[in-house]
């Protein structure tokens, strides 16, 4: 995604700049973080936290996952999880590929490869909506 500036995804949910959100967040849809979440993300697909984000969670899991923003909390991601040069990341990630642009900062532990579970990561964090353990 940050790789192709020109491509263009269909976001549905949006957390503005100015937005804080406390409290989890589970969606099926793309989301689009801006603002300030502190709580937990799931998203069934696209989860494309910018710039401007900052979020602090035990868990963020979706299908694929773009960030140019501050983490602190675990990753996990089925497809893919990109790092723009801003990207600063406190927390493990586990996916089945890793794009890490130069500039970003990722202090944690990374396990790589298909069928890798979110459990893997934290087992105090084992519980996943019932749709996206049909994936």
């Amino acid at each position: 995604m940050f790789a192709e500036k020109n491509k263009i995804v269909n976001i549905t949910t949006l957390i503005g700049k100015s937005t804080k959100v406390t409290g989890d967040i589970v969606t099926k849809e793309n989301i689009r973080i801006d603002g300030q979440v502190q709580g937990d993300i799931t998203s069934e697909n696209i989860i494309n936290i910018s710039e401007t984000a900052a979020i602090e969670s035990k868990k963020i899991i979706g299908d694929e996952i773009y960030v140019a923003g501050k983490i602190t909390g675990n990753i996990t991601a089925n497809k893919t999880i990109e790092l723009a040069k801003t990207a600063v990341i406190t927390g493990d990630i586990i996916t089945a590929k890793l794009h890490i642009h130069s500039g970003a900062t990722f202090n944690g532990n990374t396990k790589m490869g298909t069928g890798l579970k979110h459990e893997e990561s934290n087992k105090a964090n084992q519980s996943k909506p019932e749709w996206l353990e049909k994936k």
